[in-house]
């Protein structure tokens, strides 16, 4: 007879079979009975657990960094220019080189697609959790950088600086969903990866000789391989984004 599990891990286990049937029939045709079923547990236990369908799917994107201690990392360094390029470093790193090569995180990936082709929910939900969660820390690196006179003013606010650093490495990691790249890009992942981060960082605002100093890449066309900023096995979880 296996093992009772306590309330932790049931709920653990109920979000681990929840995933996949999200991922590959969206949130609407996913109904409780199947997650239920696919956990091994009444759908009175899943609602002991999440009041509702849509907590449930907010858990999912919520558990991958809720535990993940190098998020909580993230999260406690002190705001300054390397924190903020350490920031977006991670994002680049999970979304660029780990997310082709993880296929729960592809299914990740794909459930925030399905989203949109419905009501949206569930990118609504992470997104709601990364503003929470990570945009005060960002906005701290970010300001830390620009009072060192590290960021240059611009038009574009330090709220939009993450959303769209994050659009762009989550549609990276999109384009990889039918098993490889659909982009011939010409260059391997970290390669990619290292020109993403020099493209977000200049985008936000920091100037390029504070970017090669905080990474080692130079406006050159980069043939890095990834320059010592992407080793490899390093696990940084974002969903938006992602998610975040």
């Amino acid at each position: 007879m296996p093992p009772r599990l306590d309330s932790g891990a049931r709920r653990k286990a109920i979000i681990e079979a929840a995933m996949p049937l999200f991922a590959g029939k969206g949130f609407a045709a996913t109904t409780t009975k199947e997650i239920a079923q696919a956990a091994g547990v009444s759908e009175a236990l899943i609602f002991k657990h999440f009041p509702s369908k849509a907590s449930l799917y907010q858990a999912i994107f919520l558990a991958c960094i809720e535990d993940d201690p190098e998020y909580a990392r993230l999260l406690s360094l002190p705001p300054s220019t390397a924190t903020l390029v350490e920031m977006v470093r991670a994002l680049v790193t999970y979304m660029v080189v780990e997310v082709p090569n993880n296929p729960e995180e592809l299914a990740r990936i794909r459930l925030g697609l399905l989203s949109l082709l419905e009501d949206g929910e569930f990118l609504r939900l992470v997104y709601e959790g990364v503003r929470d969660r990570f945009l005060p820390s960002f906005a701290a690196a970010a300001a830390a950088a620009r009072a060192s006179g590290d960021l240059v003013e611009g038009p574009v606010t330090v709220e939009s600086a993450l959303w769209l650093a994050d659009h762009l490495c989550y549609m990276l990691a999109c384009l990889c969903l039918p098993g490889r790249s659909v982009v011939p890009y010409g260059c391997d992942r970290q390669t990619l990866a290292c020109q993403t981060l020099w493209f977000v960082l200049r985008g936000i605002g920091l100037r390029d000789s504070v970017i090669a100093d905080h990474t080692g890449a130079a406006a050159e066309p980069c043939g890095c391989g990834g320059i010592g900023a992407f080793p490899s096995g390093h696990s940084s979880h974002f969903s938006s984004i992602h998610d975040i």
